[in-house]
Order: structure tokens, then sequence, then C-alpha cells
């Protein structure tokens, strides 16, 4: 059940945040899946998880099987859902190439559209970067940026010793990155937590089936 709430938890969390930057990110990685994936999951392990205490508690044993066999079978979908997560930053140079081009397409349309314009600021102010590549990608007069490349907000430009120094194409990808690489992981961890889950409830089953033998010829 912890873990269930773990997963659940994570899950929740990352649909957060990736609708912070979602349009940053290229439609072809599906970004929106694998947490809602992780939320659906962990709300069935959870409820999952108090059936098999009660199967235990009442010494069930179609409870108890029931139970192994719902946790093998999201541990096969877990070890999917890793599986897509490290395949995607598998080749790092595309997802890095995706990215900027994103990035770019959204610098670009800065000066010309409103909802682009908050969205950018945005992504600044959340990623603390500024530009596509570095500030001097804003090429604007007297070497002024955008006030949301600055941790005060006000009167920003490139020799501000507040302005942010890093590049949004890079700061988007190592977010990206982190989050595939700790969804992948936290499938992986979960689903040993399974295995082990599965095979004491089997045990246990096992163990209740063979109690009631010996008492029946007793």
């Amino acid at each position: 059940m912890i873990a269930g709430a773990a997963v659940l938890g994570v899950g929740v969390l990352l649909k957060l945040k990736n609708n912070d930057i979602e349009n940053f990110i290229p439609d072809k990685y599906h970004l929106g899946l694998p947490p809602i994936l992780l939320i659906i999951i962990g709300s069935i392990i959870f409820i999952t998880a108090f059936f098999g205490c009660c199967g235990a508690i009442k010494e069930n044993t179609c409870m108890l099987t029931t139970f192994a066999i719902i946790l093998l079978t999201l541990l096969i979908v877990q070890v999917a859902i890793g599986a897509y997560a490290f395949l995607q930053v598998g080749d790092t140079q595309d997802l890095r190439a995706s990215v900027k081009q994103v990035v770019e397409r959204s610098f670009l349309e800065y000066n010309t559209t409103e909802s682009v314009r908050e969205e950018f600021d945005f992504l600044q102010v959340f990623l603390k970067c500024c530009g596509v590549d570095d500030p001097l990608d804003w090429k604007w007069e007297g070497g002024k940026v955008p006030d949301s490349c600055c941790s005060s907000k006000k009167n920003c430009t490139t020799l501000s010793t507040d302005c942010y120094r890093k590049g949004c194409a890079e700061s988007v990808y190592k977010w990206f990155k982190n989050g595939l690489d700790l969804l992948g992981i936290l499938a992986i961890a979960i689903a040993s937590i399974e295995i082990i889950g599965a095979i004491f409830a089997l045990c246990l089953s096992s163990s209740i089936k063979n109690q009631l033998r010996r008492e029946a010829y007793a």
C-alpha cells in the first residue's frame, strides 16, 4: 500500500510539473502518458494491496492468489514503462536536438504572440535560464533581456549580476531527461517490490492450503 501511494504521488507530481512546460517538449516523446499510467497503476496497487491485506487476515487463498496475479500483471506493465523511459533517453543527441528545435520556435515567436511570451517567461523563471543557448541570444538594444531572465525580475540586462547564464534549450533537455530517468528507476524499483509481494502472497496462500489439508486429515 505504501508503494502504491508512492507511485500515485509521483505520478501526480510529474503530471503537475509536466503541465508547466509541456509545450516545450516534442510531441513524439508523449510526455503526458507516463504520469497518467503511474497514477492509474499507483491507484490499482493501493486498492489491490488493501484486498491483499484482507486476504491475509482472513486467510482467504482466493484473495491472496488474485492479489499475486494482479501484482504480476502490473509488474509487466511497469517494466514496459521503465523500458520506454530508458529507450526515450537512449538517443540523447536526438532528444537534445528535438528539444532545442521546440525551444527555438517559441523563442522566435516571443515578440509576436502573447501566449508564447508568457510561456517562455515562465520557462525562464521556472528553470532559471535565459535565451535558447545563453542570454546573448536576445540581441536587444543595450544588452537588454526579458526581466524573467533575472532573479530580481526588473531592469534585466546581460550584464546584470543576477542574470541567468544557462540556455533554456539545455535546461529543458536536462529537466526532461532527469524526469524520464526518475520514471524508469521508479518503475523498476516498484516492480521489484511487487515481485516480493507476489511471492509472499503465493507462499502464504500455499501455507494456508497446506494447513487446511492437514486439519482435514487430522
